[in-house]
């Protein structure tokens, strides 16, 4: 199990780059890197979800902030502010499992990506200890400028 928690940007990498499940696999096995076939296949699968779902997000520089005259709106009843959302991946102890899992923060001008993630980690590794469950990676995914309906509807 160990061998995988350094494997999650390398998956996103490669899910990235276009390359297969099981190409990456022989990489990983050929660097020494590698854990469990099953482990993973399921680690490639969850970094090729959030590729696939949040296009260039997760390789934009951690240290920027969402811009918000650069964001889609998003419409919702009163709020405003800049929403943010950051996918947590984890291994289940127990059972070997990888899950993943999302974590979002809504502030009035956004903070930086790498302050989301680690404010994802931080609510949750309480939470993943008393769950048996090791945190493999973190990936912030999106961002939205809240716009109240009534913008919306004129």
């Amino acid at each position: 199990m160990a061998r995988i928690l350094g494997l999650f940007p390398s998956a996103l990498n490669a899910a990235h780059g276009g390359m297969s499940a099981n190409a990456f696999y022989r990489e990983t096995q050929s660097l020494g890197l590698g854990g469990r076939r099953s482990e993973v296949l399921q680690l490639f699968k969850i970094a090729k979800g959030i590729v696939s779902r949040s296009g260039e997000e997760p390789f934009k520089d951690v240290h920027g902030t969402p811009v918000a005259s650069e964001l889609a709106a998003w419409p919702v009843r009163s709020a405003t502010g800049i929403a943010q959302t950051v996918a947590l991946t984890y291994r289940d102890r127990t059972t070997g499992q990888i899950k993943q899992t999302w974590w979002r923060t809504v502030t009035p001008a956004g903070i930086s990506r790498e302050a989301a993630i680690a404010a994802a980690i931080d609510a949750y590794s309480d939470h993943a200890e008393s769950y048996d469950q090791d945190i493999i990676g973190a990936v912030h995914t999106s961002a939205y400028r809240l716009s109240p309906e009534s913008e919306w509807n004129g």
